[in-house]
């Protein structure tokens, strides 16, 4: 069986583990998606089956759009609200014009992005994550992204929270992005929530829940 399928991912399950629930539900062999999801994350999943997996240099060179919570003054090591809390910051909440200036300055912004340490990129043959989990710190090289748009949807002065949604090309990593934020607003953030809305031509209003794979669910390409 060859196709696309499009799948909402649910929070707390790596996308390696809804390629494995795939696999087996569908009983097929080749199965792959078009760019990773953290497991906090949900959103959009493009999965490719059978021989659609040539397309792969295609689909996960498309153009993401992400919306992402950002909750302000605190830092973990992951760059996500899962991960263990290195740091918080006690400072008065930022004017809502402060916060607008800094987030359109990266509307349409070209710049070198370093990666997280925690991510699956490989150096010596092991992904970063795995060096990080052993206390080891990596340099790795950081990467030309494009931020097409970006969007402010809201900012919560009670709960300390800003909520973006975020047009990005291949390669862009929202942990990195919301720290690069932050840094300019002259602060620390961490990713409370994350969702991947599209995928180039596809969106989520096309994608079915995990539960509800099955080969009538096939886009045919």
């Amino acid at each position: 069986m060859d196709g696309l399928l499009l799948l909402d991912k649910p929070s707390g399950i790596t996308s390696h583990k809804v390629i494995e629930i795939v696999r087996k539900r569908l009983n097929i062999k080749k199965v792959g998606h078009a760019g990773t999801l953290d497991p906090l994350a949900t959103g959009l999943l493009v999965v490719m089956l059978g021989k659609t997996a040539k397309l792969s240099n295609l689909l996960t060179s498309q153009f993401k759009t992400y919306q992402t919570e950002m909750e302000l003054f605190i830092e973990t090591d992951s760059g996500d609200i899962t991960g263990k809390i290195m740091k918080r910051e006690k400072t008065k909440p930022f004017k809502r014009e402060k916060v607008q200036e800094i987030i359109n300055s990266f509307s349409n912004y070209t710049y070198w992005q370093k990666p997280p340490l925690y991510s699956a990129i490989k150096v010596g043959g092991k992904k970063l994550y795995e060096y990080a989990r052993q206390g080891k710190k990596i340099e790795v090289s950081p990467r030309q992204v494009i931020i097409k748009k970006i969007e402010l949807l809201e900012y919560t002065l009670e709960k300390n929270t800003i909520n973006l949604q975020v047009e990005c090309s291949k390669g862009t990593y929202i942990r990195s992005l919301v720290k690069d934020i932050a840094q300019r607003l002259s602060t620390i953030a961490t990713i409370a929530k994350l969702r991947r809305i599209s995928s180039g031509n596809f969106h989520i209003n096309q994608a079915v829940k995990l539960k509800e794979v099955s080969l009538e669910k096939i886009i045919s390409v």
